[in-house]
Parts: C-alpha cells; sequence; structure tokens
C-alpha cells in the first residue's frame, strides 16, 4: 500500500512565514520606489520652475539700463530700476522721477502699480508680501520681451538720394515682474507684463506702425499679464548702492526710498540687484516637515502643507551702475 507524501503543518507555517516575509519586502520596495519617484518629481518640478524663472528673468534685467549712459538711481529718466514715477517719491521741491512724461493715451503715468515696489499686495505667503520689479531698457536688436511680443531694434536706412545713412534707435521696453495669487489651486506663481515706447526727440522710422513718443503701447501697470514660471511662492529684491562716500551697500526698495534727501544731493546710485525667489513642488511629501526658510535677508516658515520647497537667488550688476559720482 502506497504511503501519501505531504507537508507537516510545521513546515506549512514555515513557508508561510516566509511567503509573507518576502511580500513585506517586495511591499516595502514598491512602497519606497513610488516616494522616491514622487520626491524625484518634486524635486524635478521645482527645478523646472526655479531654474526657468532665474534664466527667463535675469536675461532681460542684464539689459536694465541699456540706453542710458549715467548712473541710476530714482531721478534718472528712463533709469534700468524703477523706482519712481512722474516725480522721485519724498523729495521736496519735486524732481522728475524714471517715468516722467510717460503716458498711457493722453494720461500721465503716475499708478503705484507701475513702479518697483518693496510689498505687493500678492503672495502665497498670506500677510508676508512679496516684492515687484519694474525695469526700463531699450532694446539692442529685434527681440522679444518677457511676454514673447516683438521690440524693434536699432534700424539703418540709407538715403540714395544723399547717399547718407539713418540711424532709428530701439524701442524702449518696460517690464514688471510680480507675483499673483492663482486661487483655484491656493498657489501663487512669476508673471510678467510689459509696454513699450518711443524716448522723446527719436525719430519714427516710416512704416514701423508708431504714431507718438513717450506714449506707451498699453498700461503694464493694469494688465494681468503672462506666467513666467509656476508655483513661485515668495520673490525678494534687494538693491546695491553705491554711496557718495564711494562705499558700498545693500537695502531694500522701501528703505532706498525713505532715505533722506536735500536740495543739492540725490539718493546713492543703483550698481545691481539681488533676487530670491522661494519655489514649490506642484506635488505633496506627506512625509515632510516644516522647516525655515532663508530668502536673501529674510526668513520665511511655510504652512504645513507637505510641499517641498528650495530657495533660489542671484545677483544681476546691471549697465552703468557703477558710472558717475554722486553730487
Amino acid at each position: 500500500m502506497n504511503k501519501i507524501q505531504g507537508f507537516t503543518l510545521i513546515e506549512l507555517m514555515i513557508s508561510l512565514a516566509l511567503g509573507l516575509i518576502l511580500v513585506a519586502i517586495a511591499m516595502q520596495l514598491i512602497l519606497s520606489g513610488q516616494s522616491n519617484y514622487r520626491i524625484q518629481q518634486a524635486a524635478a518640478t521645482i527645478q523646472d520652475s526655479g531654474v526657468f524663472s532665474l534664466n527667463a528673468v535675469t536675461k532681460n534685467i542684464r539689459l536694465a539700463n541699456h540706453g542710458n549712459a549715467g548712473a541710476i538711481n530714482d531721478e534718472t529718466l528712463y533709469g534700468g530700476i524703477v523706482l519712481s514715477a512722474q516725480s522721485a517719491k519724498n523729495i521736496t521741491p519735486v524732481r522728475d522721477g524714471n517715468l516722467n512724461n510717460l503716458k498711457v493715451g493722453g494720461t500721465l503715468l503716475n499708478s503705484a502699480s507701475a513702479i518697483s515696489a518693496s510689498e505687493n499686495d500678492a503672495s502665497g505667503f498670506g500677510s508676508l508680501n512679496s516684492d515687484q520689479l519694474v525695469i526700463i531698457y531699450q532694446a539692442p536688436m529685434q527681440m522679444f520681451t518677457c511676454t514673447g511680443r516683438t521690440a524693434q531694434g536699432p534700424q539703418r536706412t540709407v538715403d540714395t538720394t544723399e547717399g547718407s545713412i539713418k540711424l532709428y534707435k530701439g524701442w524702449f521696453v518696460v517690464e514688471r515682474y510680480y507675483i499673483k495669487k492663482n486661487t483655484a489651486t491656493n498657489s501663487a506663481d512669476l508673471y510678467c507684463a510689459d509696454a513699450m515706447f518711443l524716448a522723446k526727440g527719436e525719430e519714427i522710422l516710416a512704416g514701423s506702425g508708431w504714431t507718438a513718443t513717450e506714449v506707451l503701447d498699453r498700461d503694464y501697470s493694469q494688465l494681468s499679464g503672462e506666467l513666467v514660471a509656476p508655483n513661485v511662492d515668495y520673490m525678494h529684491v534687494q538693491l546695491n548702492v553705491r554711496n557718495s562716500d564711494g562705499t558700498y551697500g545693500t537695502m531694500s526698495i522701501a528703505d532706498y526710498q525713505s532715505l533722506p534727501v536735500t536740495t543739492t544731493t540725490q539718493r546713492p546710485s543703483i550698481t545691481g540687484i539681488n533676487i530670491g525667489w522661494l519655489v514649490r513642488s506642484s506635488q505633496k511629501l506627506p512625509s515632510l516637515d516644516v522647516r525655515p526658510y532663508q530668502v536673501l535677508d529674510t526668513t520665511l516658515t511655510p504652512p504645513d502643507d507637505k510641499y517641498m520647497r528650495h530657495v533660489y537667488t542671484t545677483s544681476v550688476a546691471l549697465r552703468n551702475g557703477g558710472v558717475g559720482v554722486m553730487p
């Protein structure tokens, strides 16, 4: 009579235990892989927004003040960093500002939204507002503005009758960079709005479509603008200045605008700017803990929303920013 061979109860229990261990290891590997994938995806979205915004913004900021030859301050006409509108702030008697005589239609541009601001009213951090940066430059060549519009650079024409060459200078471009809240996603994004104009006294090339000087083609201070980079929680701007005694310093936009001046002095010339962004991921990571972030001289503590964040900073030296001696 044949005997039936099989497993004993102990062997079955051992096999089941080993199987459960292997399943647990496999599940742990799967969960760990998914977690690492989410971390990598979050880091990738941060890098895309941070690096792209840095490249997109600094490319044009490096053109700021192109077309001017003197030192930059809040009284420089079309000065590279726009710190004043029709007149410089807090100066008696009144002196001309960076946007003096610029108009939208027939109205002088004098909106608080038209100049750089130490704190604007839109940020991803609730009561802590972001900065706004407004720059001006003259297009050195035919190029695209921050919203993708074409700005005409210098052009030459030949008068065949006289055999002379006529030079027409490039259009001036104003760009406003700011943080805009996204109520649909409860986040904030980096935006830019722009406008173009011809300087006073500059001739207009026939067929260019321009019919007036010192008149903006649109009101950049009121436009909703175009998205530059998503998920930028916060933007901070510092001014690098050269004092009348030859020393250098760094200060906020508000501190610069509040500096005292006299009838015979001006505020310091601006040699460059520092910009910092706090960028967040588009995916949440449940295991993240809240920690503070340092954006230039400002410490931020984000909400416990489980988003990964990273700080990006850059410094930009301005064209002709160090030229000239302050009176």
